[in-house]
């Protein structure tokens, strides 16, 4: 493994504190040396003179689990400057898969003609190395692909032999590396989950020393109360806990993320061992369905489909409340496979269009998308935006999967966050409007995120460490990705070093796939 030396650079080294003019010498994929004027001796110079070296970012809530095995570069978030992503947020995960879990990732894969080949987390592990990857991997558990696995689409509390099997399941997986177990409480079937039985799971994550990722099952009206209750599964199960992609949703809820990171701080003050996740921006994606109530989605997605093609359940649903509010002129098509003429268009617009209501259009598209069709849902304040980013526990986290500007991850107008988190977070709201210092904004990145998963030498500038580096320039990094121009790689990012190999090179992918899959146990604690 060839050495390194990034010369004259300020190195930012991810704990918060000042950066310091300093070489930093990488060999055998690690840090060796950080000081100035350090001898290059044999090793290849990359000129970092008025440029910010750091650690590598560290996106803690990902959802590239297929990007990694259709696109092994995960072009969107090497150019940002990330070394590691973390798949498996949200309630769903590529493994384990077990019964109607498996079909559905059979049939979510196969669309970019990838075929499923592990059952287990270990087998799954396998599979991205044995593919390649340019940064580092690791993942949690999908609640909901557990529960799936398990229990199919039912809407209904475990059978005591049921918690078992989801247990040992989910033991099986930690055991072979998984970094914790996610949920995702707004979406059926992890939707279906009651308190006790997370709290249950949640006594063996913790026993594994794992992490507990929640997206919480309310971010509007009663986000407080789902704050509550993710706080009380902490407090009973004694786990870590990470709060997903904290905001409030809906335009009558702006401001109450005020009254809900308060609680979190006095959780936190109690003994709580609590975070919270951040996205830059004031719109969210998910899927189209969430306009939908959870009773549908009972079964799964092809039950789903059936059940919305009668006109009766169409008449039940209309007056149901959901998160979106179904806010039909903020509710814009990010991707529909059939349908790439609908990309960046609300629903508003093309019910008008089609001359239909706007919720029977949304039935008659899921039923076509085979309940499949992603969304970008304008929701969010941005002084809550700001006001959330501004506390020292808030991670930053993209809520996204990597995406490409070639081949079939360029499809659509995904949300920009895929390109541009990290860099505006570096470059708007630390450089432009202050929101947060510089290397606070690098300590939320890498130090921050690194501790949170409990990574072992990584995260950090620091000598003996992981070699995972970014070089970038305070000066222009910027995100250049938009809602309607969304593939569209950031300024500024000149470098990127991981596992001490070169993957980005004055702003090009390199050909070498340094990346390693992370597993709790061996690389993290």
């Amino acid at each position: 493994m060839s050495a390194l030396l990034l010369r004259g650079g300020t190195v930012i080294d991810g704990t918060g504190a000042p950066g310091v003019r300093a070489d930093v010498a990488v060999r055998d994929g690690r840090i060796a040396a950080v000081a100035p004027g350090l001898d290059p001796g044999d090793a290849r110079v990359i000129d970092a003179t008025g440029k910010a070296v750091c650690p590598g970012f560290i996106d803690i809530h990902s959802h590239s689990d297929e990007s990694v095995l259709v696109n092994s570069a995960l072009e969107s978030a090497l150019h940002q400057g990330v070394t590691l992503v973390v798949a498996g947020n949200c309630g769903g995960s590529s493994a384990p898969v077990l019964g109607l879990a498996a079909e559905d990732l059979a049939r979510e894969i196969a669309r970019y003609d990838l075929e499923r080949t592990w059952t287990s987390f270990g087998e799954y592990a396998a599979a991205v190395e044995r593919n390649g990857s340019t940064i580092n991997v690791c993942s949690l558990v999908g609640h909901g692909t557990l529960r799936q696995g398990v229990m199919g689409g039912d809407a209904r509390p475990p059978s005591p032999g049921e918690l078992a099997a989801m247990k040992a399941i989910l033991a099986a997986a930690l055991a072979d590396g998984s970094v914790g177990l996610s949920t995702g409480l707004i979406y059926p079937p992890s939707a279906y989950g009651t308190t006790e039985e997370i709290a249950a799971l949640f006594e063996v994550v913790r026993d594994h020393q794992g992490l507990y990722a929640s997206h919480i099952r309310n971010e509007g009206d009663r986000l407080v109360e789902a704050v509550e209750e993710n706080l009380e599964i902490g407090r009973r199960s004694g786990v870590r806990v990470q709060l997903s992609h904290h905001k409030a949703s809906g335009q009558r809820n702006w401001g109450k993320v005020r009254e809900s990171t308060a609680l979190i701080e006095q959780a936190r003050e109690a003994g709580v061992d609590v975070i919270a996740d951040q996205y830059p921006y004031t719109a969210s994606s998910t899927g189209l369905a969430v306009t939908i109530p959870n009773w549908v989605h009972e079964g799964g997605s092809q039950a789903l489909c059936e059940r919305l093609r009668d006109p009766a359940v169409r008449v039940r649903i209309r007056d149901e409340y959901v998160e979106t509010g179904r806010a039909w002129d903020r509710i814009v098509i990010a991707r529909a496979r059939h349908r790439p003429d609908w990309s960046g268009r609300t629903v508003a617009a093309l019910a008008a269009e089609a001359g239909a209501d706007p919720l029977e259009w949304t039935c008659d598209a899921l039923v076509q998308h085979d309940g499949a069709i992603d969304i970008v849902h304008h929701s969010m304040s941005e002084d809550d935006v700001r006001f959330v980013m501004a506390k020292e526990w808030v991670a930053i986290g993209s809520d996204s999967r990597a995406n490409a500007p070639y081949g079939p991850l360029s499809f659509g107008k995904p949300h920009p966050r895929s390109y541009g988190t990290f860099p505006r977070v570096l470059g708007r709201y630390a450089r432009d409007e202050r929101v947060l210092t510089l290397e606070d904004a690098v300590r939320k990145m890498t130090g921050l995120t690194a501790s949170r998963l409990r990574l072992r030498e990584r995260g950090l500038v620091r000598e003996g460490w992981w070699a995972d580096l970014v070089v970038f320039d305070p000066a222009t990094v910027l995100d250049l990705a938009t809602f309607d121009d969304p593939h569209r790689y950031p300024a500024g990012i000149e470098h990127v070093i991981v596992n001490g190999v070169p993957a980005l090179e004055g702003g090009e992918t390199a050909s070498a796939r340094p990346g390693r899959f992370l597993r709790l146990g061996r690389d993290a604690a």
